[in-house]
């Protein structure tokens, strides 16, 4: 049985992380800010040539630039909207020095969005939650956090868990646009419940309820505003952000951003598979490229289908559209050696990963690539591996 879904292609990885340069970029930008306020100092005012040549060096915006859209009316969100000058202050940094990054979470939104707000609604939250997917993510399905937070909605292992999504050895369901979707809906949902208000709701889906309610505690408090300097300077920061790239996404041609032009998309069907297949093998049988089919299964961890016995049920493959019918059949039909298992090891003394892989007849890649490695990893005394390895070769 196999259905119809539009998924977004998303882009190798950069050597940085796209989320890492961006805080470096926001420390710079609100050092130069604190510096401008302790000094009183305002900017002056720039036009023509002078205005785009401080844009194009990042210097924070004149602020006269806001004055035509802080005066109106607010953006049409159906979340509690508001402008003050920490939020006008994340509307400066995505203008000038976060453009480009932005500019990218436009792009990649003309996909995510659409696919989002109808399942948000269907749990019933607000839709315009999706903005919060933008600033924790900027709508990667792959993106992970120096914590360990992962996927578009960036759950810890705890919480998703908490919430329903399996973090296996083979399957990491955070990276389910449906299915992590559903739980962050009921997760911020339950944080609204507990504090009876969205500001206070996003703080606490970053830094966590008993942060905010500490807070609170210190300060008598119940307004996030009010409470704000009680908070980590990343939560702090948190809800302005939100607030600001929500503003920005509604009506992006008005502050200078071009039209979304989101990346190639492609249409797919599913494939049950309850055997531990590796995506290579995958591919070759069924003649599609492999660095597709590892795009379109973001939930696989180490590029390998999930035995149905321990998976609790059968694996639903994304396979390209054009994907020839008969890859189920001749999927079905490879012999039982072409079957592929996780074994656990622990790294001893003068361990090589080349040594490992001939030991369990696997290959370096892979096993680099299922424990988050290069091939070129230093291993620690002890360390824990995970090898994928043939079933003839299982020990």
């Amino acid at each position: 049985m196999t259905s119809a879904l539009t998924l977004l292609i998303m882009a190798a990885s950069l050597p940085i992380d796209e989320m890492q340069k961006l805080q470096a970029m926001e420390r710079n930008f609100f050092a130069h800010e604190d510096k401008l306020r302790r000094a009183k100092t305002q900017p002056k005012a720039l036009r023509g040539w002078k205005l785009k040549r401080a844009f194009a060096h990042g210097a924070p915006w004149p602020e006269q630039a806001l004055s035509s859209h802080t005066a109106g009316a607010p953006p049409a969100l159906d979340i509690p909207w508001t402008t003050n000058p920490s939020v006008q202050s994340y509307i400066r940094f995505f203008t000038g020095r976060g453009r480009r990054t932005f500019q990218k979470w436009l792009d990649r939104s003309a996909v995510f969005i659409p696919q989002l707000r109808p399942i948000l609604e269907e749990v019933g939250a607000p839709k315009d939650l999706v903005y919060l997917a933008m600033i924790e993510s900027g709508f990667r399905a792959r993106a992970r956090s120096r914590a360990g937070a992962q996927g578009v909605w960036q759950f810890i292992p705890a919480t998703a868990r908490s919430f329903g999504l399996k973090t296996g050895h083979f399957v990491d369901e955070r990276a389910d646009l449906g299915q992590a979707t559903r739980a962050a809906a009921r997760y911020l949902l339950a944080l609204h419940d507990r504090f009876d208000d969205w500001y206070l709701a996003w703080a606490a889906y970053n830094a966590g309820p008993g942060r905010v309610r500490r807070a609170q505690t210190r300060t008598g408090e119940r307004d996030f505003w009010l409470i704000s300097n009680e908070l980590p300077r990343e939560t702090r920061n948190y809800v302005p952000k939100l607030l600001a790239a929500a503003t920005l996404a509604q009506r992006p041609e008005h502050y200078g951003f071009r039209a979304p032009n989101p990346e190639e998309v492609i249409e797919t069907k599913k494939l049950a598979i309850g055997r531990p297949l590796s995506l290579v093998k995958i591919a070759e049988v069924c003649g599609i490229d492999s660095a597709m089919l590892w795009q379109l299964n973001p939930t696989l961890k180490q590029g390998i289908t999930p035995p149905e016995h321990l998976y609790g049920k059968a694996f639903e493959l994304s396979l390209p559209k054009a994907t020839p019918e008969d890859c189920g059949d001749k999927l079905s039909k490879l012999p039982v050696e072409e079957n592929r298992f996780i074994q656990t090891y622990r790294v001893k003394r003068g361990d090589t990963l080349s040594g490992i892989a001939r030991r369990w007849g696997a290959k370096v890649l892979e096993i680099a690539r299922a424990n988050n490695i290069t091939t070129r990893s230093t291993l620690r005394l002890g360390q824990k591996l995970i090898i994928p390895i043939p079933a003839k070769r299982r020990r």
